[in-house]
Order: C-alpha cells, then structure tokens, then sequence
C-alpha cells in the first residue's frame, strides 16, 4: 500500500471501527512498516496514533514482519512527542523487553544497547503531561531492563516511591506489580 493512501485510510472517520478497519490494513499484508512508523509523527494526531496502534498490532500479531525494525523503532522513540502514540511506543518497548517476550525477539533484544531508551523512558515516567498508561509502559519497560542494567533498580524504586503519591489510582496498582517484580530480582 503506497504511504499516502494509508495516511488517507487512517486520516477517515473510523467510529467505531477504528480497531477493524487498522487490523484489516496489517492482516492484507500490504503494509510497508517504515512508512507505518514515519507515520506514527503524522501532524494530525488521530493519523499518528492509529499508525502507532497498528505499529503495536503488527509487533505483537506479526514478529517477522516487525524484528527488523526494532532498531528503527528505538531510535526514532525519543523524537515522538503525540502523547498517545507514545503509550504504543512504550508499550512495545515493555512488550520486547518482558521475560515472556517472542523468542525471536529476545535474540535481537539482547544485542541492542538500551541506554538511551533508558534515559528517555525515565524522561518520560516523571512527565507530569504524560499520559498515566505511557507511565506504566515505561516503569514496567524499566523494571523488565533492571537484570540487565543493575543500577535501575534501585533509581526505579526510588522514583516510584516519589510518583505514587501523585499519579493515579491505575499508576499505583501498576507500581505495586513492578515493586515486587524488582524484590524477586534480588
């Protein structure tokens, strides 16, 4: 599918059709993912967030025609600044990095260098403009990289400690669940 025609698909009023009309774009196979992903910055929010969804449709249902663009994805992570495309970005970034993740994801996984994506999903998690479910993705992105990064932990912990009693009630369910996954971790 050439790029300006599904800006135009994603750019129409969808109602309640919004996750139909999106899966049936990725299921025909037409889908060219780094337009898909130039898309996810689309000026006209509703585009770029239903371009990041089905960027997180296309991770989650389709991992060999998404595993090449991993690299892509985390580099272009920290210029992404349309709140609700970030909530997809981060929640594919927790989604890669969770002990559950597809196996072929966690070979290239464990190549990548995730410094910068620390730094930014930090950035982010004290964010007081971004969204609570953004937050989640990225403390739980976090807590998924600490084995691997050490220092995490203990900087994670002290974060959610001094963001619990400001964010919301499904902030705090969520740093409950990360808390005690960072205390099994030793």
């Amino acid at each position: 599918m050439e790029k300006q025609e599904l800006i135009n698909r994603l750019d129409a009023p969808m109602k309640f059709q919004m996750v139909a009309n999106s899966t049936a774009i990725v299921e025909s196979n037409d889908l060219n993912i780094p337009d898909l992903l130039e898309i996810t910055f689309h000026k006209k929010k509703e585009v770029a967030f239903r371009a990041a969804w089905m960027l997180e449709y296309v991770m989650t249902n389709k991992p060999s025609a998404f595993i090449n663009y991993i690299p892509d994805l985390l580099e272009l992570l920290p210029r992404q600044k349309n709140h609700s495309a970030m909530r997809h970005f981060t929640k594919i970034v927790a989604l890669l990095t969770d002990k559950n993740a597809n196996a072929d994801y966690k070979e290239v996984v464990k190549n990548i260098d995730f410094e910068p994506v620390i730094e930014v999903l930090f950035t982010w998690l004290v964010d007081p403009e971004m969204l609570v479910a953004a937050k989640v993705h990225c403390m739980q992105s976090l807590a998924n990289l600490s084995p691997r990064y050490d220092w995490i932990k203990e900087e994670l912990l002290e974060t959610i400690d001094y963001l619990v009693d400001i964010e919301s009630i499904a902030f705090f369910a969520r740093a409950k669940m990360v808390k005690k996954q960072l205390k099994r971790k030793g």
